[in-house]
């Protein structure tokens, strides 16, 4: 779609640097406009083609031949324009530097578009690369995060039911166990029930620690848990709910935890009760909510969005997340 604007772009500028009348400005548009696109059509078709191919040869080498390619494919339309031109109205004179001229002007048209087009598409590619590299560097952090931050809590609160209540603490130590493997399991993307079984183990080791003051509320709509989204989206969220919200409070409170389905999209949310010192409204939240919305705009291309916010008392999040073909179900990615 974007090849096919730019083509018809440089289609109305070719137009109005060589049109006379609006009449004559139709016209020439609408024949310019055909030769160009035949030719960004048959070069995109091609590169498609071999798009496999170019990608295992280094950049360089990929980028050259795809210049090739486009000047290959222009010089091989303009030189049949020609000959179809000559065809319907051949030449009383028999000159054909006209028609010399003719391949050699597009060809430098198309040689100086080509590069620059190339240069913007190495640009681009470039800066996904570092957005990639920035967000798994992120993700690498989030799972080196999960593991000391309340390990050294959650081993005091087995030890101290390894007495008295032996079951509660074997519990305990599976739920640590699964919470540990879901942060060392190197993926990037996981599905709903993943993400919910995760912050379930989370959350009960944190009860061990608060008691009643810790209270979870689901909503979750069923047949939701082979729906996709990036690995540790909802883990760090939760345990923010907790630290931000439950942890300053001496009176604890409760966290709920949504899902839902609307159309082609799904609503999550998680929200908590404030701290009733407003001092003690995080920065932590900020920070794990700025991290998940760079990782969502990779992951789902600007399609995804995550939103916050203060409401009688509760801090919320909300994430609403597409559920295309691309995105729904674990089994396509």
């Amino acid at each position: 779609m974007l090849v096919i604007l730019i083509a018809e772009l440089l289609a109305v500028v070719l137009t109005l640097a060589h049109s006379g009348t609006s009449e004559h400005f139709w016209r020439s548009l609408a024949l310019i406009s055909l030769f160009v696109q035949w030719i960004a059509l048959g070069w995109v078709a091609l590169l498609c083609r071999l798009g496999a191919w170019l990608n295992r040869l280094a950049p360089a080498a990929a980028a050259a031949i795809a210049y090739a390619i486009v000047l290959l494919i222009t010089l091989t339309v303009s030189a049949l324009t020609v000959w179809l031109a000559n065809r319907v109205m051949p030449s009383t004179t028999g000159d054909t530097s006209l028609d010399a001229q003719f391949v050699l002007r597009n060809a430098l048209i198309c040689a100086i578009v080509a590069a620059v087009g190339l240069r913007y598409m190495y640009m681009q590619h470039e800066w996904k690369r570092n957005i990639e590299a920035r967000t798994g560097a992120r993700l690498a952090a989030l799972q080196a995060r999960i593991r000391p931050h309340f390990l050294f809590n959650s081993m005091n609160s087995i030890a101290a039911l390894i007495r008295s209540r032996p079951t509660v603490a074997e519990t305990a130590v599976l739920d640590l166990a699964e919470v540990f493997r879901s942060a060392l399991e190197e993926k990037d993307w996981s599905t709903l029930s993943e993400e919910f079984e995760l912050s379930r183990h989370y959350l009960a080791l944190e009860s061990l620690r608060l008691g009643d003051r810790l209270q979870v509320e689901w909503d979750v709509e069923s047949d939701l848990g082979d729906v996709r989204l990036p690995a540790l989206s909802l883990q760090p969220l939760v345990e923010n709910a907790v630290y931000h919200g439950i942890q300053p409070r001496p009176e604890g409170g409760a966290i709920r935890i949504g899902a839902h389905r609307s159309n082609t999209s799904l609503h999550i949310s998680i929200d908590n009760p404030l701290p009733s010192d407003s001092t003690a409204q995080h920065r932590g939240n900020g920070i794990a909510v700025s991290n998940l919305k760079e990782r969502l705009a990779l992951a789902y291309r600007g399609e995804a969005r995550l939103e916050t916010r203060v409401d009688d008392g509760r801090y919320l999040v909300q994430l609403t997340l597409p559920m295309g073909d691309n995105y729904a179900r674990h089994d396509r990615g």
